[in-house]
Order: C-alpha cells, then structure tokens, then sequence
C-alpha cells in the first residue's frame, strides 16, 4: 500500500522507521497510542494525536486527552478537516510545547534505568522483599 501513497514534498515514509531517531525531529507525533509510543514521545517531548485501535491505546489516548497533552480522534471516523484542525491546533499551543518540554526534561533527568536496575538488584539478593 506505501507504493500507492504520495506524500507532500514536506513529508516522507518509509515501510519501518527507527523511531527513537525519528521522533526527535518530529514537532508533533501521529500514533495508534500503544505504550512505547507513548513513553518515546514524552521523553523527546512531542505532542501526540492519538487514533487507537485496541488494547491500551484507547486508555492511553484517554490520559492523553484529560491531561491536556494531546487530542484522540477516532481512527476510522476522522475527516480530514477534523485532523487537518487537530494538528494545527497541537502545533499552535504554547502552552502545551511549554509542558512537553518539561515532561521531557524530568523524564531525561530522572536516571530512571539506573535506579530500576538497583532495585531488580536488590530484590534479588533478598534486600527488598517482593510482598
């Protein structure tokens, strides 16, 4: 189906993309909603417009929406107007690129991995009991 797609000279796709590389030059995110995404797009501090499809997207899409850090659509539904004004409206919010950024921050600050292994660690040689 990507052979019969034709993107905007401002736009490109390929059939598997490394996101982790992609998301940081992104200025807005455009996902099913499931979990990695999720987690890949706050740390780099996008915004998403969020389409789920099953499982937790819906839930994620849900949060998204309650704490103002992006817009779910409904993936079959959506017109193009509806998505054309959702990204606009993402793109166009200060206030909302001023709280990714901070999200960003925190989440790149927080040495989270380091201090998960430390208490896998712990757990394992009896220091922390599992109840």
């Amino acid at each position: 189906m990507a052979d019969q797609l034709e993107l905007a000279d401002n736009m490109w796709g390929e059939e598997s993309l490394p996101q982790v590389e992609v998301i940081p030059l992104v200025d807005l995110v455009i996902t099913h909603g499931g979990n990695n995404t999720f987690t890949e797009t706050f740390y780099f501090g996008k915004p998403a417009l969020v389409f789920p499809l099953f499982a937790d997207q819906g839930d994620n899409a849900q949060r998204a929406m309650e704490k103002g850090l992006g817009l779910r659509l409904h993936p079959y539904k959506s017109t193009e107007e509806e998505i054309l004004n959702a990204i606009e409206t993402l793109l166009q919010d200060t206030e909302l690129q001023n709280k990714m950024l901070k999200i960003s921050k925190r989440i790149q600050g927080s040495n989270s991995q380091a201090r998960a292994a430390d208490l896998i660690e712990k757990v394992g040689r009896g220091q922390i009991p599992l109840v």
